[in-house]
């Protein structure tokens, strides 16, 4: 285990953008790449949970990590009790580590924890799993409402999902970099088509959408929209969690309904499936004649 102050001088260079070593092969570097982005992944799980703010227990759990990245969540699952473990992810590199992570490192856990790159609304279950989770993807799901109507199903009535994600896209640092701009809040305030153009320009390839770029442009009102009354239980909503000390400013300036998007850096909810179907399950209504 990393101590903190490790931690915060490795996140200088993030895992994706090391750089290759002289004389590495393509392979090797990738290799290194993904360890340290599961090295990363376990220190960061430990502060997802603090920053979620609740406990559950995993006993004999079915869970779906969805966006699992290398693995490091569903591990964590698996060794806290749950009996099923199933992590998805559409990188077909990372599923292939993770699972050679699990048997080579966790070989008690063969048994539990399954790896699949697959997208969620491909899957078959109903009413399968007690908790659905989803660390650090939610920003960046395109067509997020059809993956949330999905969870809905694939949840047994009072399952939950459990959610937590960061930076939302029109908070300071939202763009996730992608964008390639100098200054805060800039990709929040300027012309899309400018943006667009900018990127396109950087990239020296054409983006037509700033989901191109995996950035779906998510507001706290869209979000809670997705949870309506009839369908889900929010259980816990919280917003602009850590211990950054920009944090309580921010927390305060978000409460003005025009500035929220801009000052809502993330979003840790708790959410429970009542159980009513959705109306992809609901049996087709007759036309009357």
């Amino acid at each position: 285990m990393f101590s903190s102050s490790a931690f915060r001088l490795r996140r200088r260079v993030r895992p994706w953008l090391l750089p290759r070593l002289a004389g590495e092969s393509e392979l090797d570097h990738r290799t290194r790449q993904n360890e340290e982005y599961f090295s990363e992944q376990v220190l960061e799980t430990h502060d997802w949970w603090k920053r979620v703010g609740e406990h559950f227990n995993f006993s004999n759990a079915s869970v779906l990590d969805l966006g699992c990245g290398h693995g490091a969540m569903s591990i964590s699952v698996a060794e806290a009790g749950a009996s099923e473990v199933l992590g998805l992810d559409l990188d077909a590199d990372r599923i292939a580590f993770a699972s050679g992570v699990v048997r080579q490192r966790y070989p008690g856990l063969a048994g539990k924890v399954h790896f699949a790159c697959q997208d969620i609304l491909s899957l078959s279950q109903r009413h399968h799993y007690d908790y659905v989770l989803s660390k650090d993807s939610f920003e960046h799901i395109d067509d997020l409402q059809s993956v949330v109507n999905s969870i809905a199903i694939l949840l047994k009535p009072g399952g939950k999902l459990i959610v937590g994600f960061s930076p939302l896209y029109y908070s300071p640092f939202g763009d996730h970099g992608n964008l390639k701009l100098p200054r805060l809040w800039l990709h929040a305030v300027l012309p899309e088509k400018w943006l667009l153009r900018w990127v396109s320009a950087k990239e020296r390839r054409r983006i037509g959408k700033i989901s191109d770029l995996g950035l779906n442009q998510l507001t706290p009102v869209e979000f809670r929209s997705m949870f309506p009354a009839s369908h889900w239980r929010i259980i816990s909503l919280k917003y602009n969690r850590g211990s950054r000390r920009f944090m309580p400013l921010m927390s305060a300036l978000r409460k003005i309904t025009p500035l929220e998007k801009y000052f809502t850096v993330n979003i840790y909810a708790v959410i429970e499936a009542t159980g009513v179907a959705q109306p992809s399950e609901r049996e087709p209504q007759k036309r009357a004649v």
